[in-house]
């Protein structure tokens, strides 16, 4: 029996969104491991290196989140970029509005949210109403046709059959940095926008914020400063340096001249 050679497929080269450090998302907040464990689930194979090389690597060149539905671009071997859409199932309707009656209920739960935490609390909200935060491996019904209905549709424009594909894992490892940095958007993906949670007021007090006098300025953390750590991946990154690394050279420029402007002291900004 005669054995097929295929030709290696290289990537073309790209220049757009990269991964900062994929490796944190095991090591960071319990929603981030949640969500590297539902991709653990899927089985990838092969497909979750080469995916996560693409993310790392910047082959994807656009990626925009509107609620529910993600679209996303991604270069790969061929002329012609890649063409993805993932529509995560959302809860709807009155499904909607009791879960952001339960959160808006519960000021601490909220306060959180705002502040980048995700009280564990939340996730039998939308259990109850039929909907998971993350996505689900195996398929949650059948359609009428009796083919398995999965808890995330994907579409990739690629001639792979597996869903998903390289090009789609690469989406998805994208979306937990965003999920781990700010994990109100694992509730916009299903549907609950955390805008819509908070009143009125509250937002008129948070605009007028800006306004009111900072007082005097203090001195920024020196550079590497656990401050300046906890920011962890910036989401959607596009450097070929890592933020935070570069941020912290940036305060330790900056520091001395604010300082020194702050003491009514003349700086040069010419450097």
């Amino acid at each position: 029996m005669s054995r097929r050679h295929y030709p290696l497929r290289v990537a073309r080269d790209a220049r757009g969104i990269r991964a900062q450090d994929l490796r944190t998302l095991v090591r960071t907040a319990w929603w981030a491991r949640r969500w590297m464990a539902a991709l653990e689930a899927m089985r990838l194979g092969p497909r979750f290196g080469r995916g996560r090389q693409y993310a790392v690597s910047g082959q994807v060149t656009e990626l925009a989140l509107d609620g529910p539905h993600v679209e996303a671009t991604v270069v790969g071997s061929r002329e012609d970029p890649y063409r993805l859409t993932l529509d995560f199932t959302a809860a709807a309707g009155a499904a909607r509005d009791r879960i952001a009656g339960q959160i808006s209920a519960e000021p601490m739960t909220l306060a959180r949210l705002l502040t980048d935490d995700l009280p564990i609390e939340i996730e039998p909200m939308f259990r109850a109403e039929g909907v998971s935060l993350f996505p689900q491996a195996a398929p949650i019904g059948t359609s009428a046709d009796g083919k398995p209905v999965y808890d995330v549709k994907m579409h990739c424009s690629c001639p792979d059959w597996a869903r998903p594909c390289k090009h789609l894992v690469a989406i998805l490892l994208l979306l937990g940095e965003e999920v781990a940095r700010r994990p109100a958007t694992l509730l916009s993906l299903r549907g609950v926008d955390i805008d819509d949670l908070v009143p009125a007021d509250a937002a008129l007090a948070a605009d007028a914020v800006p306004s009111l006098d900072a007082g005097p300025v203090h001195r920024m953390p020196a550079p590497g400063s656990p401050l300046v750590r906890r920011l962890g991946p910036i989401p959607f990154w596009r450097g070929t340096a890592r933020c935070v690394e570069a941020l912290s050279r940036l305060y330790g420029r900056v520091q001395p001249v604010a300082a020194e402007a702050a003491e009514g002291k003349s700086v040069d900004l010419r450097d």
